[in-house]
């Protein structure tokens, strides 16, 4: 064995040694965890999704949406909803993602020899509960992202939904 060899299985062992473990997150971090990452992705993508709501209501193209949409209401126009899509994102990302693991521990899922059904039960069973909690505020968020001109308030959009 060379030196230069024995010097580089040293300073691996060193860096493996000195890593800190973690420790596996309980259900409210790993919600938590979903959650925010989905609150902060919704930023970068909901101008897209408001684009593709209004293209779908008026038929017209794409083009055609973004620049009368910049046009006529702004820059800011392309997040409106906002507040609706974090909600949104919020409550059906952070159980759809944050409680997959810990449901699937919890059912035995995880464990050496388990049936494969029993990851899908998990993951029907999470995002089912996800998107029901999502889905009003989809619903909302779609309503005041179609809304053109000046934002409507959100106990009035409450009422459209009913």
């Amino acid at each position: 064995m060379t030196p230069n060899a024995n010097a580089n299985t040293d300073a691996a062992a060193t860096t493996t040694a000195t890593m800190p473990s973690f420790a596996k997150p309980t259900l409210l971090q790993s919600t938590a965890l979903g959650g925010a990452s989905a609150v902060f992705a919704v930023n970068f993508t909901h101008p897209i999704e408001l684009v593709k709501s209004r293209v779908q209501i008026s038929q017209q193209g794409i083009m055609h949406t973004c620049s009368a949409t910049f046009r006529n209401e702004g820059l800011m126009a392309f997040w409106k909803g906002l507040p609706f899509a974090y909600f949104r994102e919020g409550s059906n990302t952070a159980i759809r993602l944050g409680a997959y693991a810990p449901v699937r521990d919890a059912m035995g899922a995880n464990a050496p020899g388990a049936p494969v059904y029993l990851k899908f039960v998990a993951g029907a069973l999470t995002g089912a509960v996800g998107s029901m909690a999502g889905n009003p505020f989809d619903v909302l968020k779609t309503l005041a992202q179609i809304n053109r001109g000046k934002s409507v308030p959100a106990f009035e959009l409450v009422g459209r939904m009913y």
